[in-house]
C-alpha cells in the first residue's frame, strides 16, 4: 500500500466500518518505515484527535490484525511492548537494539537457502522469521 491508498474503501472491503481514528491509525502504519508500537500511533495521533484514547489504538491494532491487515511483533527486549506493520510490506526481518530499542527492516537473505532446504528435505517451508538483536551505531559509541 502506498500512501494514495484510499482507506475509507479499504475499510469497507475488508468489512471493517470505517471511523476517522481508523484511517488515521492505518495511515500513521502507512507512512512508517518500520513497526510502530501502540503509544508511538498514539503520540503521533493525539494533537491531531485531542479525544483518543490509548485503548482506541489497541482495539484497532487487535482487530486488524484479525482481520490479517496487520501483524504484531513483540521484539523480546525490556520494553515487552509491541510493535505493529501493515502486512503489505512484502516479507523481511528487523534488526533490533537492545539498548534504545530502535528497529531496522532488513530484507530478506534466506530465499535461495530455503528453496534448496526445501529441495532436500520434501518440506514445504510455509514462514520463517528472524530477528537480530545488538546494539544500534548510537548505542554502540555510548557503551565503548
Amino acid at each position: 500500500m502506498s500512501n494514495s491508498i484510499d482507506w475509507e474503501n479499504f475499510l469497507k472491503e475488508k468489512g471493517i466500518r470505517v471511523t476517522r481514528q481508523r484511517i488515521a491509525i492505518l495511515g500513521v502504519l502507512d507512512n512508517s518505515s518500520k513497526p510502530v508500537s501502540a503509544r508511538g500511533i498514539f503520540d503521533e495521533l493525539a494533537a491531531k484527535y485531542p479525544g483518543i484514547r490509548l485503548s482506541t489504538i489497541y482495539r484497532n491494532l487487535n482487530h486488524f490484525t484479525a482481520k490479517n491487515m496487520v501483524k504484531m511483533m513483540e521484539l523480546n527486549i525490556e520494553k515487552k511492548e509491541s510493535y505493529y506493520e501493515l502486512k503489505n510490506r512484502g516479507h523481511h526481518h528487523h534488526m533490533i537494539c537492545l539498548e534504545c530499542g530502535e528497529i531496522l527492516p532488513l530484507e530478506c537473505p534466506l530465499k535461495n537457502y530455503l528453496l534448496e532446504l526445501s529441495s532436500e528435505t520434501g518440506y514445504k517451508i510455509i514462514d520463517h522469521r528472524v530477528k537480530l538483536y545488538g546494539l544500534c551505531p548510537a548505542c554502540s559509541k555510548e557503551e565503548g
